[in-house]
């Protein structure tokens, strides 16, 4: 009876499995912090060409004499192209183990966060001269505004994940007098 406690034996009895050793479950880990990394410099890169503040007026983006779109572009300049460079060049020195990268990675998404909190969010809703000409004018975040709260939180996620991961384990460690 007590064979259900300690795990499944080799003639097919119901039990409980023995958990898998640490190395893949860390392995798998490592792989999707470095999927995450990667997928949040591609959407620096796409929120620097896709617009991060639309401005409408009524049913049209179309006004004449007005600048009714901004992209990430517009708005930062090379700054999140720049982040997703970074990034990259950081996740490759952070996968060869160097944790001063681990950390520089979540840093970029400090940044990247940064400048969609602190310089785009208080503008998503701003109309500006539009909205003086134009009563009916409306602002709403666009996709390039999501897309880089996305890329800073996933390079955020995957800096600190890294971290984590090359933490040494104080549990495999005899201890020493």
């Amino acid at each position: 009876m007590s064979s259900a406690l300690r795990g499944a034996d080799g003639d097919d009895s119901k039990g409980l499995v023995s958990l898998p050793s640490r190395f893949p479950s860390v392995i798998a880990l490592r792989a999707a912090l470095t999927a995450a990394a990667l997928a949040g410099a591609v959407a620096l890169v796409v929120a620097s060409f896709a617009t991060v503040i639309s401005i409408e007026v009524g049913t049209t983006t179309k006004v004449v004499g007005a600048d009714t779109s901004h992209t990430g572009w517009d708005r930062h300049g090379p700054a999140l192209l720049l982040l997703a460079v970074l990034a990259v060049a950081l996740l490759g020195a952070a996968l060869r183990g160097v944790r001063a990268a681990m950390a520089g990675l979540a840093v970029a998404g400090v940044a990247a966060l940064a400048i969609a909190m602190v310089w785009d969010r208080p503008h998503v809703h701003d109309t500006g001269a539009v909205g003086e000409l134009y009563a009916e004018a409306r602002a709403n975040p666009g996709t390039g505004y999501y897309a880089e709260t996305l890329g800073g939180a996933l390079l955020l996620l995957a800096g600190g994940g890294l971290v984590v991961l090359a933490l040494p384990d104080r549990r495999a460690r005899p201890a020493e007098d």
